[in-house]
């Protein structure tokens, strides 16, 4: 990994979650620009740190249900709950009834609305009852492991797809506007070298995660005129539960 990969990796790590951005000189809109083919890995990063704490919650003699729930919770505490509050604004936005200016505004909005703290509750409800669904299954860890990734991924097509949607600008702008298809390339990559892990099956996820991507990049554009921050938590959020959901098929 050359220095130039390593540190975009570390500024991305360090702008999704907890872990402290790297010293040296600061982000800049070039650094933004090329985050999202590294959406994937830092997918990985938070899916390796779960997928160990399951690991080390089932030593202890821990339920599949507590489990489930502690690993949730580890995961929305390594993210900061970022991408729920994207999840949130975005529920309270799109189920408003409102113009496309309102919702916009909307997702700017600091105080979370009816729509979105149901949005984070189903959102939780669902990740754990889908990790219990799968925590019988011989690849559990492995699923643990890479269904952030998948996630991610979903986020990486929507950001290098879309347009972004405020006029008045916003950090997402960056991350948005600067993707193209190399970050679009090195994310799908990284995600199909990992998913191998899984086989055949593991392959058909990334293709799941991809059409969560397109699906959405659609619906943001056609209800929002495109895509903000928020929307690309939102995106990874929904793209998470997808790939548990294919996971728990069969």
């Amino acid at each position: 990994m050359t220095k130039k990969v390593y540190r975009l990796f570390r500024l991305t790590l360090g702008f999704l979650t907890i872990v402290p951005a790297p010293t040296g000189p600061p982000l800049t809109q070039a650094d933004l620009s090329r985050m999202a083919g590294y959406f994937p890995m830092i997918g990985l990063f938070c899916g390796l740190i779960s997928a160990l704490f399951w690991l080390i919650l089932g030593t202890l003699g821990f339920s599949e249900s507590l489990k489930a729930i502690f690993t949730v919770v580890v995961l929305v505490i390594l993210t900061r709950g970022f991408h729920l509050d994207g999840l949130a604004d975005a529920a309270d936005a799109l189920l408003s009834h409102r113009s496309v200016e309102e919702k916009l505004a909307i997702l700017k909005d600091c105080h979370l609305g009816t729509f979105g703290v149901a949005a984070i509750v189903l959102d939780l409800l669902l990740k754990i009852s889908l990790l219990v669904e799968i925590a019988s299954k011989p690849e559990t860890l492995a699923v643990l492991a890479l269904f952030p990734l998948w996630g991610r991924l979903a986020a990486s097509v929507v950001a290098t797809l879309g347009r972004y949607a405020r006029p008045s600008g916003g950090l997402g702008q960056f991350l948005v506007e600067g993707a193209g298809p190399s970050e679009l390339k090195l994310a799908v990559i990284t995600s199909l070298i990992a998913s191998l892990l899984l086989g055949i099956k593991g392959i058909l996820t990334i293709f799941v995660a991809l059409l969560v991507g397109y699906g959405l990049s659609w619906l943001w554009r056609r209800t929002l005129g495109g895509v903000t921050g928020d929307l690309l938590g939102a995106t990874v959020e929904i793209g998470e539960i997808a790939g548990l959901f294919f996971w728990s098929l069969g």
